[in-house]
């Protein structure tokens, strides 16, 4: 779902931006078993900052960077640096139903959006379908107890399909052949880490 005006603030603001590049950005690079990632894609781009983060920090030779408010799409393009430009390419879709053929990334992005969808299950289906087998699925989310204390229930909106605690995630990635190779708990409210895709999304057996 989109974002309403008071979580527009928080992500496009500089002291967001500044936590994407030199927190969320490295403890991700250090998470990943690879040098570089060529080919990649980030669902819920917002301004951009994580495409520009997953170029400079990844090697990304291209990122496919998508959101589902056109709004956002329009400001990530223009705030991209000019020398960046020409590797990303930004699109309005919903991750939950990508675009895109199986199989296909070296890594995927969730720098916090798999709260915002309906059913974050479907997201998580498409994140693994759309990855190259030994890909890597990079996520750093919060959890149900987060999002329902007093402060985020009054002032945000998410979706109740947006909701899970770290038993539901693990098993729904194991699920969708995504084995978690790295993971760290933020307290008891949130997880980032990096899980890596097993076989194919067209192999046999696959739920």
């Amino acid at each position: 779902m989109k974002l309403n005006f008071i979580e527009r603030l928080i992500t496009n603001n500089p002291l967001r931006a500044f936590v994407q590049r030199h927190i969320e950005g490295p403890a991700f690079r250090d998470m990943g078993s690879r040098d570089v990632y060529p080919l990649c894609m980030e669902i819920g781009c917002g301004r951009g900052v994580g495409a520009e983060i997953i170029i400079t920090q990844f090697g990304a030779e291209k990122v496919v960077a998508t959101d589902i408010d056109p709004e956002q799409i329009e400001r990530a393009r223009h705030k991209i640096a000019p020398e960046l430009r020409d590797r990303v390419e930004f699109r309005v879709a919903d991750a939950m139903a990508l675009d895109e053929p199986a199989d296909k990334f070296d890594a995927v992005f969730s720098f916090g959006v798999m709260h915002h969808m309906e059913d974050w299950r479907k997201a998580v289906k498409e994140v693994s379908r759309v990855l190259k087998t030994g890909g890597e699925f990079f996520f750093e989310e919060p959890f149900r107890l987060f999002l329902n204390n007093f402060f985020v229930k009054t002032f945000t909106e998410h979706p109740k399909g947006g909701e899970f605690d770290l038993d539901e995630f693990k098993k729904e990635l194991t699920k969708n052949n995504l084995e978690i190779i790295r993971m760290k708990l933020i307290g008891k409210i949130a997880i980032r880490g990096v899980g890596r895709k097993m076989r194919s999304s067209n192999a046999k057996g696959n739920i």
